[in-house]
């Protein structure tokens, strides 16, 4: 199982990381903000991600035969993760109004999201602090499952909504004016017929 992990962090990692080398290349003019605003997208991702993996830790934690209170260590760490994920947040509803529009839109699209994973995550901790005689029952570890598809779901939409701004970026950037290729108005002929 800790094997499996460790794969999975690896490939999310490599993910993340030529995620973020792909959506370098899109940076315009504005050079320094784009990047900032570009790395944060990237901080954004990582995040779902690391929501998704507190997720399963606090589910398996309920598979184990220990109390609530002896994961304090890891639960504070997965807390920390709640903090940064929602300033993650915020400065990225900062950043949105000087943003190009379709890192604009990637914002608006994952904004929600970010926040319902934070708050999952959140109230699950929550609530075994509240009832730590709840934490391992077949109800909690039912509720735990349930956070984890939750955050698997989202996180993979947070992940695709930034994929996809970049991949659009590329798109437009490739269709301007500039035509090295000889090939505007191409596509609008038909093939094997003259104009």
């Amino acid at each position: 199982m800790n094997a499996y992990r460790l794969i999975a962090r690896a490939a999310g990692l490599a993910l993340l990381v030529a995620g973020f080398l792909g959506a370098a290349r899109v940076a315009k003019a504005d050079g320094l903000e784009s990047l900032q605003r570009m790395k944060m997208l990237a901080d954004a991702k990582t995040m779902a991600v690391q929501a998704r993996e507190d997720a399963a830790t606090m589910r398996d934690f309920g598979q184990l035969d220990i109390k609530w209170e002896a994961h304090a260590g890891a639960v504070a760490e997965m807390r920390k993760h709640v903090v940064a994920m929602n300033e993650v947040v915020a400065k990225l509803k900062a950043a949105e109004g000087s943003a190009e529009p379709w890192e604009q839109g990637v914002i608006e699209r994952i904004e929600p999201y970010m926040t319902e994973l934070a708050a999952d995550n959140e109230a699950a901790m929550d609530k075994f602090d509240e009832h730590p005689s709840l934490f391992g029952t077949q109800a909690s570890n039912a509720y735990l499952e349930a956070n984890v598809d939750s955050a698997t779901h989202l996180a993979a939409l947070v992940a695709n909504f930034v994929e996809n701004g970049t991949l659009r970026q590329v798109i437009e950037d490739y269709d301007v004016s500039e035509d090295s290729c000889g090939l505007i108005g191409a596509a609008y002929q038909a093939y094997g017929l003259e104009s």
